[in-house]
């Protein structure tokens, strides 16, 4: 069994709740920044469209360097990098109110703070996924991990919706402190975890050579790929990532300009899919306990696709209230299958990797899916100049349902939570012979 066994399970549910709470109120900010952000360089810094974007821009960029955090990860203490994660945010989204006080804001400190967030969304992201195992029991990871899932869903339900309300109410500048506090929350709950040995660097963990560096970002890809249904789970994600970029790229567009929906509906719609998004983290264990994790882990990779390819059928609807039935159970299969299948995937990655390696695959895992997430966003802005919308969606349904099938091909031979910690180190032959 995994080492976390040795934490008592009143610690281990103490530490989780602490770790639950960070989460939460951290995604909450997060998700009301993305809205608030832009909407302050729109209405107070006057930004045109181009400018907005690359706010987007700056704050994916860091993901480039998610294997070095990952390196990082695995050499340092975990517990508090995600607790410099959160009180660096609170410290950067300060700086705009301030600057703002002081007439001395301006879209170049907007574009710096946004670069810093996402690279230290980046170091949260690794973090979070490395440091859970730590403190939670391993039959309790799957547990775990939906509860994580359900409320990354319900901020990104609520999220927006509360910033919306809050510009009204005081205006986007003081909306940004509202990041502040939830990260400064954030920070405090993470750092009230007691540190153990799996969360403090040992005496042997010295700064690294640039080779070593090397080594270990190769090693977390190399075992990943050893672990064979890991292998096929990764590659599934990374296939089903571009093609779902390539259609939410254009989503918008389909639904506004091809199908003349009001941006309320729109809005209602993408409401239906975060809670698809709710409910599928909230059953994914119990449907994992029922059909085992491979018959479940394959069925929601396919259906998560199928409910893209719903979409664009959205146009033979023979009346508006039937386009609306379409297209909010396409988002919500979608939304839902999606939860099901990151619960799990997570859960059986955190169980079977190596915590040594831990933090340099789970960052490759990332730098995979978020690299096919961004090409398939430019690959969307090139061809929909060549191709409509509606036949652009249906192309990208298409391919993230048979990214799904990739999942047939997962053979998982022990359940996430059981599965013993040499699970990584198998040869291919051996796997195979399993």
């Amino acid at each position: 069994m995994m080492r976390s066994s040795l934490v008592p399970a009143s610690a281990s549910r103490r530490n989780f709740g602490r770790l639950w709470f960070a989460q939460s109120t951290s995604l909450v900010g997060l998700q009301t920044g993305s809205v608030a952000v832009p909407l302050l360089a729109v209405d107070v810094l006057h930004a045109d469209a181009s400018q907005v974007a690359l706010i987007g821009t700056l704050s994916s960029v860091p993901w480039l360097v998610a294997p070095v955090i990952g390196t990082i990860a695995d050499r340092g203490n975990r517990k508090w990098l995600l607790v410099v994660s959160h009180f660096g945010r609170a410290l950067l989204w300060l700086t705009v109110p301030v600057a703002y006080v002081f007439d001395i804001l301006t879209l170049q400190q907007l574009w710096l703070v946004s670069a810093m967030v996402g690279l230290l969304s980046v170091v949260f992201a690794v973090g979070y996924r490395t440091f859970l195992p730590t403190i939670v029991l391993a039959a309790d990871l799957g547990v775990a991990n939906g509860k994580m899932g359900g409320t990354d869903a319900a901020a990104r339900a609520i999220g927006p919706a509360f910033a919306g309300y809050l510009i009204q109410l005081i205006g986007a500048v003081w909306t940004v402190l509202v990041q502040t506090m939830a990260s400064l929350m954030a920070g405090i709950s993470t750092a009230a975890i007691p540190s153990n040995r799996r969360t403090t660097p040992g005496p042997d963990r010295r700064t690294p050579s640039l080779t070593e560096w090397w080594s270990s970002i190769i090693d977390g890809f190399a075992c990943v790929y050893r672990v064979i249904p890991l292998r096929w789970l990764t590659i599934g994600e990374t296939a089903y990532l571009f093609f779902f970029d390539v259609g939410f790229a254009i989503v918008v567009v389909f639904f506004r300009n091809t199908l003349g929906l009001s941006a309320t509906m729109i809005g209602v719609i993408f409401s239906a899919g975060s809670l698809g998004g709710i409910l599928g983290a909230t059953i994914a264990s119990r449907l994992r306990a029922r059909t085992g994790f491979n018959s479940t882990v394959k069925a929601a990779a396919i259906l998560r696709g199928l409910g893209i390819a719903i979409l664009p059928l959205g146009i033979f609807a023979p009346s508006h209230a039937v386009v609306i039935a379409v297209l909010i159970a396409g988002r919500g299969i979608n939304a839902c299958s999606w939860s099901v299948c990151e619960v799990l995937t997570d859960t059986y990655q955190q169980t079977v990797l190596p915590d040594s390696h831990r933090g340099s695959a789970t960052a490759a895992i990332l730098w995979l899916g978020n690299g096919a997430s961004t090409l398939g966003a430019a690959v969307a802005a090139v061809l929909v100049a060549i191709i409509s919308t509606t036949a652009l969606l249906a192309a990208a349904g298409i391919g993230a349902a048979a990214a799904g099938y990739i999942s047939l091909l997962v053979n998982a031979t022990e359940s996430p939570g059981e599965a013993p910690q040499h699970e990584a180190a198998r040869s291919d032959d051996d796997q195979e012979r399993h």
